[in-house]
């Protein structure tokens, strides 16, 4: 039933385009459409747009409507900040694309770069948006208005290999207990293996976190309970005791060889991870599985037997704050543009790219979750995707502010300067405090 509503209202809303009559030549309409990864993971989100420009023109088709779309889609493996960098200048030289992927909703939003996209949600709820992921609007929404649609979903985690720890010589059982994989248990139980790991000589590296800011450093945040956004008072907030504890943290890891002065590069990240010379990741997600089997080898056996992930645990401490295990994602969305001469059209074409059979394209190539419930039922027999799909209702969208991402470069660049010994906990707690007062006038500082 559902379905047949499905077609019926979108051919009502097609026909619209009939109303000029059918002896005038066709008309051919050009969407422009830039797409980031990032990395060759993403490119389904650039093809998804071209097959629903197909499935678009066969309903303007069915409706006898002399108009049409193409879309030209430039997809990019650039790291996120050169691709925003070149969408800005784009659009300073009026050659903003109709439709773009990013992740700076607020920025977007506030610098009119972008329009709003609530209208059309609640215009299209009952056919296409009514059974995306609840969560996920939360990172597609800035001052109680939607500004772009989820198209990706991927839990950041923890990977770490069971192989390794059935070498030190625990069970199965043993391990799910002190690693479960609803992630119920403290960051000390995973150091502590990951020592065990180095010192018995069975890894090169105890734990690994990203060489750049990411979702995954925000993650390690939460974990020691360092609350970073208050999205009632839309600011940004500074917790000088969890933020010490953090970096506490992770100078002690380095100074026990579970963690390098310097992280390496992501090539060696997910190698070594791969190979198991290194016990667990930080830097990772749930879908990073795929670019391990495309890129570096991993196997559907080791990956089913002797890879575990998890929610980040909290700490001892945060969780007797009330800290609780937690995954998060940066949410990156489709967007229209505000120089875009077809919203409306670009609208549609997104609603078609992010139909239950596109979710599910990209969620098989990708093997991450799907974003809506529907999709599930493509992909029954993705057992990888059956067992962890569960993931995205735990998740906590990026904290969608326009200092956030600076935030976390600030906190990264001191993580760096903590763990090479060049500064001292302390000392970077204070220099951030400092930025912190003078570039977030309006945020919260817990002593």
């Amino acid at each position: 039933m559902r379905s047949r509503l499905w077609v019926f209202l979108i051919v009502t809303v097609l026909a619209v385009f009939a109303v000029v009559g059918l002896a005038e030549d066709i008309k051919v309409i050009t969407l422009k459409a830039f797409v980031i990864g990032p990395g060759p993971m993403g490119i389904k989100k650039a093809t998804n747009l071209e097959l629903a420009a197909n499935k678009l023109n066969r309903f303007l088709e069915i409706c006898g409507a002399n108009v049409r779309v193409k879309v030209d889609v430039e997809f990019s493996e650039l790291k996120w900040g050169p691709f925003a960098d070149k969408f800005y200048l784009d659009f300073a030289a009026g050659k903003a694309p109709d439709i773009v992927t990013l992740r700076e909703t607020a920025e977007l939003a506030k610098g009119g770069f972008i329009v709003p996209m609530d209208e059309h949600v609640k215009e299209f709820w009952e056919m296409n948006y009514f059974d995306f992921y609840e969560n996920l609007w939360e990172g597609a929404t800035w001052h109680r208005r939607i500004w772009g649609i989820p198209h990706d979903i991927s839990p950041t985690g923890v990977w770490y290999r069971k192989d390794v720890l059935r070498k030190l010589g625990y069970t199965d059982e043993e391990i799910e207990r002190m690693l479960p994989p609803d992630g119920n248990t403290t960051l000390e139980v995973l150091a502590k293996l990951a020592k065990e790991a180095v010192d018995a000589g069975l890894v090169e590296y105890g734990i690994l976190h990203r060489p750049s800011k990411g979702p995954g450093i925000y993650n390690m945040l939460l974990a020691f309970g360092a609350e970073c956004y208050d999205p009632e008072a839309d600011t940004l907030v500074f917790n000088k005791k969890a933020l010490l504890e953090f970096f506490k943290w992770h100078r002690k890891m380095v100074d026990e060889g579970v963690i390098p002065p310097e992280p390496p590069g992501w090539s060696t990240i997910h190698s070594s991870f791969v190979k198991g010379r290194t016990f667990a990741t930080l830097a990772s997600h749930i879908g990073t599985p795929s670019e391990w089997k495309a890129k570096y080898g991993l196997t559907e056996s080791a990956l089913k037997n002797d890879l575990g992930f998890m929610p980040f645990p909290p700490t001892e401490e945060a969780r007797k704050r009330g800290a609780k295990p937690v995954s998060v994602h940066d949410f990156p969305l489709y967007f229209v543009t505000t120089q875009s001469k077809h919203p409306e059209l670009a609208k549609l074409l997104i609603m078609f790219a992010t139909s239950p059979e596109a979710c599910a394209i990209h969620s098989r190539y990708t093997l991450r979750p799907p974003y809506r419930r529907s999709a599930m039922e493509l992909l029954k027999d993705v057992e990888y995707i059956q067992r962890t799909a569960k993931s995205v209702q735990t998740v906590r969208p990026v904290p969608v502010h326009p200092k956030f991402w600076d935030y976390m470069s600030k906190i990264f660049e001191a993580l760096k300067g903590v763990e090479a010994g060049v500064v001292t906990p302390e000392q970077v707690v204070a220099d951030l405090e400092m930025w912190f007062e003078a570039e977030v006038p309006d945020g919260k500082i817990l002593k």
